[in-house]
C-alpha cells in the first residue's frame, strides 16, 4: 500500500477505555514526529481500531516501522497505512468535494445505528476531560487499574520498572513507550491496588534527584 500520512491501527484492546487509549496512542507515537489527528470510536463497527495522521509522511514511516507489533495493553498493534486520504490534507490537495461525499455516507451509516452506539465519549470532568475536552490535571484524575509514569531515567528497562512495581499485590504487566524514554504505562488488576502503588511510588527516586511522578491514566 501507497505510503501516506495516515496510519490504520488495529487490534486495539477493546477492553480499555477509549481516552485511555488514545492518550496511549498520542504518547507512543508523538516520539515519531507532529500528530495532526487521532481519530478512535468506541462504537460497535469502529472499535479496536485507530487512525493516526501525522504532518509528515516520513513520521508516520518510521512510526509503522519501529511500533509494528509493539504490546500495547497486552494486544500487539497490527499498523498499516489508511487507505483513506485525511480530511486534512482533503483540503490541501483539492479533493475536498470527494471527501465530503464519503462522509456523508458514513454520517448516513452512523445515523442508522442506535443512539448509544453512534454516540462519541462525552468529555466530562468525571472521565478525566473537563467539559470542552480539555484535560484535566493529573492530580485530579479519577482512579484507574492503569498508571501513568513520567519522569522515568532514560536506562529505566521494563525489567527494572517491573521489579519495583511488582512489590504491590496485582501487578499485571509494565510497558515502556517507544520513542519515549522518560514515560511508561504500569497496569495492575484492580483500581484499588492501582490506588495502592500510587501512593507508595509516586515521587520515587530511581536515580539520586530524579523523582518518578505516578499519575492514573485518562479514562
Amino acid at each position: 500500500m501507497q505510503a501516506n500520512h495516515t496510519l490504520y491501527v488495529r487490534n486495539l484492546n477493546e477492553r480499555v477505555a477509549l481516552k485511555t487509549l488514545k492518550t496511549a496512542l498520542e504518547a507512543i507515537f508523538s516520539g515519531f514526529g507532529e500528530i495532526l489527528q487521532i481519530r478512535a470510536k468506541s462504537n460497535i463497527k469502529l472499535r479496536g481500531q485507530a487512525f493516526i495522521t501525522f504532518k509528515e509522511v516520513e513520521s508516520a514511516t518510521k512510526a509503522l516501522n519501529e511500533v509494528q507489533g509493539f504490546p500495547l495493553f497486552s494486544l500487539p498493534l497490527d499498523i498499516q497505512y489508511a487507505r483513506d486520504r485525511n480530511f486534512i490534507f482533503s483540503i490541501e490537495d483539492g479533493t475536498l468535494e470527494e471527501h465530503k461525499k464519503r462522509r456523508a455516507v458514513e454520517q448516513a451509516e452512523r445515523a442508522s445505528l442506535p443512539k448509544k452506539a453512534r454516540s462519541d465519549v462525552p468529555t466530562l470532568g468525571a472521565s478525566g476531560w473537563f467539559p470542552g475536552g480539555a484535560p484535566m490535571p493529573a492530580e485530579f484524575l479519577p482512579p484507574n487499574s492503569i498508571l501513568f509514569i513520567e519522569n522515568l531515567p532514560t536506562e529505566t528497562t521494563d525489567e527494572k520498572l517491573a521489579d519495583l512495581f511488582q512489590q504491590i499485590p496485582g501487578f499485571k504487566e509494565v510497558r515502556l513507550v517507544p520513542g519515549k524514554s522518560d514515560i511508561a504505562f504500569v497496569e495492575y488488576e484492580t483500581e484499588a491496588q492501582a490506588t495502592i502503588a500510587k501512593q507508595q511510588l509516586n515521587m520515587f527516586q530511581i536515580l539520586p534527584g530524579r523523582e518518578m511522578r505516578v499519575s492514573y491514566a485518562r479514562k
